[in-house]
């Protein structure tokens, strides 16, 4: 939670990513500490922000409202989605007081949570979701959130720090809430993010998904494959933003004891670029490094070649697996090699490494040889 400047700097730039990345966040802390405002202040950088008091709510609102037209049924949008949705620019939907909403209105707006749909309205790609709530200590009354619902959001706590209050309320100067601008290479940078969260869950298989046996830990992070492609998407974002903020978008995304792990394994890892791998398929890229760094290393070289693909690349990635083989054995490499060999993977005119008969013996095993 943030109690000074530079933390609550952190924070601030934690959501701008989550809104940046349209990765729905949700800001916990006391009444009265600037949630709103803060995201609010958005609108002075060109951001339509559409606050909506989930209290004031019905579930219609959000699911659309049933309309009958002869013997069909139309869920109708509400004025809400239809004045974001006519915005030319970027959006943030954010939703006020989210645990005062009843269970079935919080429900109701999971749709458009996730995928953007307020009945029979689509809104477009340029739309994020925000929300808002007290903690169960503080609110006045309420709901603790389902895990199908916690699981949906990136939490980040929030709290105002004396010395930016206390600046911000003679100066008149409130902070503003930072987006970053999406790199133009964001598939690449994602694809990378994704192959180092894919080799750790492949050394910690048990951190997949692991939903709380409490109710309180079933309302904040978790980790699922959603919050895990979650923090993916955001670290390739955040990456330049400092660990503070990378910190804090992991835990809000799936939870605090496996974002430590996740990122203690990432700051061990000493890794060659793939790309370097690339361009020298058979050197010694691999040589020395134990079985599970050449396994994450390998999962790199698939994420590079996924967001940058051609014959040659192929050719190159199957022969790094066949060097892997030969410096660290064969488990390391089968999973990438039975990635590159699915149906439509391979490029049409990618030649086939003769090294790769080593693999002869998984590949039948797993249906890619006759």
């Amino acid at each position: 939670m943030a109690r000074d400047r530079q933390s609550y700097e952190a924070v601030l730039a934690a959501v701008g990513v989550c809104v940046s990345a349209r990765i729905p966040f949700l800001l916990w802390g006391d009444p009265g500490a600037g949630k709103t405002a803060v995201v609010e202040s958005a609108a002075g950088s060109g951001w339509h922000v559409e606050t909506l008091i989930c209290s004031h709510y019905e579930p219609s609102d959000f699911a659309g409202l049933p309309i009958v037209s002869g013997q069909r049924v139309t869920l109708a949008p509400p004025g809400w989605a239809h004045r974001v949705a006519a915005e030319p620019g970027p959006s943030i939907v954010f939703f006020d007081e989210w645990t005062t909403a009843s269970p079935a209105v919080q429900a109701a707006a999971l749709r458009p949570l996730t995928h953007g749909q307020v009945g029979v309205l689509q809104l477009p790609d340029r739309v994020s979701f925000g929300a808002a709530a007290n903690p169960a200590d503080v609110a006045a009354s309420g709901w603790e959130l389902a895990a199908p619902t916690a699981n949906r959001f990136v939490h980040l706590d929030w709290r105002m720090p004396l010395d930016v209050y206390a600046e911000s309320l003679v100066t008149g100067d409130w902070p503003v809430l930072p987006v970053p601008v999406v790199p133009p290479d964001i598939e690449a940078l994602v694809a990378a993010q994704r192959g180092l969260v894919a080799g750790f869950l492949r050394s910690r298989g048990g951190q997949l998904s692991s939903i709380p046996s409490d109710a309180a830990g079933r309302g904040r992070a978790f980790p699922t494959p959603r919050t895990w492609d979650y923090a993916a998407r955001l670290l390739a974002i955040a990456n330049d933003l400092g660990e503070e903020v990378r910190r804090l978008l992991v835990y809000g995304a799936v939870g605090a004891p496996v974002g430590h792990e996740f990122l203690t394994w990432l700051g061990a890892l000493d890794l060659p670029d793939p790309e370097d791998l690339l361009d020298d398929p058979l050197g010694d890229g691999l040589k020395g490094l134990r079985p599970d760094r050449v396994h994450v290393a390998l999962q790199g070289v698939l994420a590079a070649y996924t967001a940058d693909s051609s014959p040659d690349r192929w050719t190159a990635a199957m022969n790094v697996c066949v060097g892997a083989a030969t410096h660290s054995g064969l488990d390391p490499a089968v999973p990438v090699v039975r990635a590159l060999l699915r149906p439509g993977r391979r490029p049409p005119a990618a030649e086939v490494p003769s090294g790769l008969t080593v693999f002869a013996p998984a590949l039948k095993l797993a249906g890619l040889l006759p």
